[in-house]
């Protein structure tokens, strides 16, 4: 294999495993559909884990989430896709640049977890 081919091949590896090893930013919670209003939009999560991940060298902040509640009410725009007691994780999107937790202001993406 002539070198120019090997050079392509390795920097063409090192491109993909660099892309792979990136991490999610976000903060995220896993749990259980407790109860859903498919009226109001409104779902009620039994929550088994809250996860933070942050660029590396940005702040290591807590978010204010020190006394971590064992449930959570969201509101979601499709209640209809989902079912009481089905497992999800939730992307918590904050798009404004106030540094406090509004949960009106706060946008959630949900996703079924097997």
């Amino acid at each position: 294999m002539s070198k120019t081919k090997r050079f392509f091949v390795f920097t063409t590896l090192a491109i993909i495993l660099i892309g792979c090893s990136q991490i999610e930013e976000g903060t995220f919670i896993q749990g259980n559909i407790k109860e859903i209003n498919e009226v109001s939009g409104d779902m009620v999560i039994e929550i088994e884990a809250w996860t933070t991940f942050n660029k590396p060298g940005t702040s290591l902040e807590s978010y204010g989430f020190e006394k971590k509640p064992t449930s959570q009410t969201i509101r979601i725009p499709t209640p209809e896709d989902y079912e009481e007691g089905q497992k999800v994780k939730v992307e918590i999107i904050k798009n404004y640049d106030e540094d406090v937790w509004d949960l009106d202001r706060l946008r959630f993406e949900v996703e079924e977890v097997s």
